[in-house]
This record gives structure tokens, sequence and C-alpha cells, in this order.
């Protein structure tokens, strides 16, 4: 039986506050070897306190290795996923996993008031309660709770990073016409 408190969390009660960085320039090398050195699946990458994409040991084999990219000349810029994903530390726990189910994504950033506050990772939800997997699968699988309104699928994705028009910095990044803009570049 799963503890109705548990339904109310929300990501600030589990996710990690320190977060591993590193600059857009870093080499993929120094990215694996930080990752490897710091026994960590994920750095994201960062100018100051913005976030502005994510190398996941993923990239790393997808990315690097499987194309035969050479990992001592290439930036971390040039591989990272990007734009993020991202919530708040506000948002509700099973909101949370709804958006890393309907993404595909392992891991999710997690911003206050535009910068980096943490991450939310499959690791940590698992951790400290493996039952809100089932629940959250039921509740995909239900598509729907009488008690509140129903969500449009779009709005549980949130982008941020840098605007594929202007090259400013964006937490609000839509697709439009096959790029991510910003609201301004939108209008």
């Amino acid at each position: 039986m799963t503890n109705p408190a548990q339904h109310s969390m929300s990501v600030r009660d589990i996710m990690t506050h320190d977060v591993v960085t590193m600059a857009p320039t870093a080499t993929v090398f120094e990215v694996a070897k930080t990752m490897t050195d710091m026994d960590i699946g994920s750095i994201v990458i960062a100018e100051g306190e913005r976030p502005l994409g994510i190398i996941s040991e993923t990239d790393l084999i997808r990315r690097v290795i499987a194309r035969e990219i050479d990992p001592q000349t290439t930036a971390a810029r040039e591989i990272m996923s990007a734009p993020l994903i991202h919530v708040t530390p506000a948002t509700g726990l099973t909101e949370a996993m709804r958006v890393m189910a309907k993404s595909g994504i392992r891991r999710l950033i997690v911003l206050k008031n535009h910068t980096l506050a943490g991450i939310l990772t499959s690791r940590d939800i698992l951790q400290w309660s493996p039952e809100l997997i089932d629940i959250l699968v039921e509740s995909l699988r239900v598509r729907g709770e009488p008690a509140r309104r129903e969500v449009d699928e779009d709005e549980l994705v949130a982008y941020g990073g840098i605007c594929d028009s202007c090259g400013e910095y964006s937490t609000d990044l839509a697709m439009q016409d096959g790029r991510y803009l910003c609201e301004s570049c939108r209008s």
C-alpha cells in the first residue's frame, strides 16, 4: 500500500541539488573523465547558472563512440542533448514522472527563476519510492484523473536553452517550423 502523502511530493523533495556542470567548450574527453571520476551518469552543460544541454552515458555511446568521433577534439556543445526538458522544484513528483515517460528520458533538469536548481533522475525516484513507478504506469495507461482538468500533452514538457532564431537563452522554447524558438521569435 502506498503512502497517500507521497502522491503530493514535489520534485524539491528528492531532487539532487549539487549538479555537476561543465562549460560548452569542454572536450567530450573531459566530460567523460569527469563522469567516470565522480561516478555519475550525466553532466549538465552550462554557462554560469544557465543550463544549455546535458550529456549522458547514452550520448557518449551514440554520438561519439558509434560515430567514431574524436573525444579529444570534440566540444561538449557538439554532442549535448538540447534543448533541455525541465520542471520547477514545485512540480509534483507524479507530474515530473509523466514528463519523463512522455519524453523518453531518465533525467529532468530543475530550474528555479530560470537558473539551475537541481536534477531529478529515475534513480532518485526509485531510491525514494519504487511504488511511484507503478502509479506512473497506471496513470499513463488511464490517461486522465477525474479530480483535475485534462492536461494537454504539449503542456507537460517545457524546453529551455538557446533560441534557434535570435540565439538568446530562454526557458520557454517551443518547436515552430522545425526550430526551437523563444516566445519573442514565435510572435
